[in-house]
């Protein structure tokens, strides 16, 4: 007989307990770092649009209509409009195109003045529930600064707004666990205990409560980031993917619960728990990035495979471990040879079809080491290596003595979950990711532009660890087509970086929430230099650009603030000796922004701003964005602080000299409030 008592995890040390869970921390402290950064979601990603990203017309379109390559959901999905200053420009709603469930469409107003337009998506995904945004932009009867005709601006399509959500992500994570835990302990109950593993079903209810709180927590957090109650789920199609979601889990637990009260015993209960599980894990992946491929039918498969050897090789070691109590013996030395068998067919199962599915959804060597998609399947590889060697010293070492001790083998079985529990983890993060197979098409370059004659608004910075730095400059920097040239050099001796292949500038516009990111390619125009034309930004205000320079496993990112260019302001200076010169800038609408800097000599300042509304009255703006630089030179992110609504405060240390402070923010009422202005620091 089968000892059925709990497994005894005192035989390890302290120290080796320590050494356990220092190793873990350092691995999930991995996946969170990779999966936090701001990178595409969701499955319906434009593919193709009409006017293409970066269009110059002559004539107003009657309509805007894209293309996804996944179909979404018309009545959770939309497509706006804007012209540069976030008005709305669309006569209707936005509905799929007769034909092709893959298309949606939006029509304009008649007789649209010259100017840039901005195309802001959003979708939900009607195969996988994701929520998807982004942008481009097309001009009519406007031309990029500079370059030939022909020469194309760019501008991307498909890049999202936000991260994968800590919720997305546990919600996942939960669900993993709970299914392969379930899959395994049935599996292992009947056919490696042959259906009297008494331990077994004590855990299994464990393992169903975590599938079903996971199940819980995807469901609610997809209908959240879609702003759709349950109330009216199931009039969209998110409907169809509850009810297959929680249908297997329901036979689960119902098999769980039967055989918990002793109903339903043997073989028979635990063949039912696994085909819940399985059930559930095939709704899961007909929801995933599998049924989102070019070959959904091959891929479904081969990802059910692999999450099935998954389930039997983690939650069959569960289950042994669950049996490995007492004195060791003949029954402990068979259990723990015919799992062994077990398991070496799922590891063997899961790296082919884990490879397979890579290949599928990475493509190249550059896509996964420039990705975040690219670098979570670095790091799960990572672990899966380290999870088949301890289960290879299992196999060689401990299993063959699992009938005189088995101390070796609990310490490395527990080793093993730890750390598939991690593997588990990144991959809760990577399905909330879009892979680049899919992303691939979604950004355009250009031709590299002839540098411009005029002034360029410029900014500079470095990367978190202080490898490079980069100066972006951005011709005419108004809201509409611009040139943008990257100089990449090496933190330390200013050589210019050869070694990178490319730079990836991705734009949001924090002001607008409706306004997706959108992506901008700059190729090589010699070593360290990037450029292209693009009409990426395409309304007025402050943005948010992030520079992604390419060189293979040492890629890094550089954050930047601009904020476009207005036409010359009239400004009232009121200088007055002694006291720091104030600048009233005049806005739109009879509004205004108090400018000074205190005191306004070379040193540490304080630069101060204050909005005012036409009657003279503060004005509650609650944000700004704070550029400010030498009038010749790279302008430098401010960290403005609010003293109270419409007044605000940041920090510079200044030599003498003149210098442009650009500011934007939204008024109360949406309108952008953005000027630039020159101010004087004395010695």
């Amino acid at each position: 007989m089968v000892d059925v008592r709990q497994p005894d995890l005192s035989v390890l040390t302290r120290f080796e307990a320590f050494r356990v869970a220092a190793a873990l921390g350092a691995i999930l402290g991995l996946a969170a770092t990779l999966a936090l950064p701001g990178t595409a979601l969701g499955h319906a990603l434009p593919q193709s649009s009409v006017p293409s990203p970066g269009a110059q017309l002559s004539t107003p379109p009657g309509q805007v209509t894209i293309i996804f390559g996944e179909r979404p959901d018309p009545r959770l999905s939309t497509i706006k409009v804007l012209d540069t200053g976030g008005s709305l420009v669309t006569s209707g709603p936005t509905a799929a195109v007769p034909g092709n469930e893959l298309e949606l469409g939006v029509p304009l107003e008649a007789s649209l003045p010259d100017g840039v337009y901005t195309v802001a998506w959003r979708t939900v995904s009607a195969v996988d529930g994701h929520l998807a945004t982004g942008s481009f932009a097309f001009g009519i009867g406007v031309a990029p600064p500079t370059g030939p005709p022909g020469s194309g601006a760019g501008s991307g399509l498909a890049t999202t707004s936000a991260g994968p959500s800590a919720g997305a992500i546990v919600g996942r994570w939960l669900l993993y666990l709970g299914l392969v835990g379930l899959l395994g302990l049935a599996v292992f109950g009947a056919l490696v205990a042959h259906g009297s593993g008494a331990s077994v079903r004590r855990v299994l209810p464990i393992a169903w409560l975590l599938a079903a709180l996971g199940t819980g927590l995807v469901i609610a957090v997809q209908l959240s980031d879609a702003g759709v109650d349950i109330g009216h789920a199931f009039d969209t199609s998110f409907g169809i993917g509850i009810v297959t979601r929680i249908g297997p889990l329901v036979l689960a637990g119902t098999a769980v619960g039967l055989s918990w009260l002793g109903r339903l015993g043997g073989r028979a209960g635990l063949i039912a728990v696994g085909l819940g599980a399985a059930g559930a894990m095939l709704a899961d992946v007909g929801l995933s990035h599998a049924a989102a491929g070019g070959n959904p039918a091959v891929d479904i498969l081969v990802q059910v495979i692999h999450v099935v050897a998954v389930g039997l090789w983690l939650g069959g070691l569960l289950g042994l471990l669950v049996n490995l109590r007492g004195t060791p013996g003949e029954t402990t030395a068979r259990l723990a040879r015919q799992f062994s068998r077990l398991a070496t067919v799922g590891i063997g199962t899961v790296a082919v079809t884990g490879l397979l599915r890579a290949i599928a959804e990475v493509g190249t060597i550059e896509r996964l080491l420039s990705t975040d998609f690219g670098h979570l399947v670095i790091a799960k590889t990572a672990l899966l290596g380290l999870l088949a060697l301890l289960g290879a010293i299992n196999h060689f070492r401990h299993v063959p003595a699992a009938g005189r001790t088995l101390l070796g083998l609990r310490r490395i079985g527990s080793a093993e979950l730890l750390v598939g529990a991690s593997v588990l983890l990144l991959s809760a993060s990577l399905v909330n990711l879009a892979p680049p197979s899919e992303t691939a098409g979604s950004g355009t370059t250009s031709a590299p532009s002839p540098a411009p004659a005029v002034q360029p608004l410029v900014v500079a910075g470095s990367d978190f660890g202080t490898s490079l730095k980069l100066r972006l400059e951005v011709s005419p920097g108004m809201a509409g087509f611009n040139t943008f040239k990257a100089t990449v050099t090496d933190f330390d001796t200013g050589a210019p970086l050869a070694a990178a292949t490319g730079v990836s500038l991705r734009f949001l516009f924090p002001g607008r929430s409706d306004v997706g990111s959108s992506r901008l390619d700059l190729p090589s125009t010699a070593p360290g230099i990037f450029s292209a034309t693009g009409s990426n930004l395409s309304l007025v205000g402050a943005w948010q650009v992030t520079a992604l320079v390419v060189n293979g496993s040492a890629s890094v990112e550089v954050p930047f603030e601009l904020i476009t260019r207005t036409a010359k302001p009239t400004v009232d200076v009121n200088a007055v000796a002694g006291l720091p010169t104030i600048y009233t800038v005049h806005l739109s609408a009879g509004r205004s922004v108090q400018v000074y800097l205190d005191p306004g000599k070379a040193g540490a300042d304080e630069v101060h701003a204050t909005f005012f509304d036409a009657a003279g009255t503060e004005l509650p703006v609650t944000s700004i964005a704070m550029v400010l630089g030498p009038s010749d030179g790279a302008g430098s992110i401010l960290k403005p602080r609010q003293l109270e609504p419409g007044h605000f405060v940041a920090d510079a240390t200044l030599v003498s000299g003149t210098y442009t402070l650009s500011l934007a923010g939204p008024a109360p009422n949406g309108d952008q409030l953005t000027t630039q202005l020159d101010v004087s620091v004395i010695p």
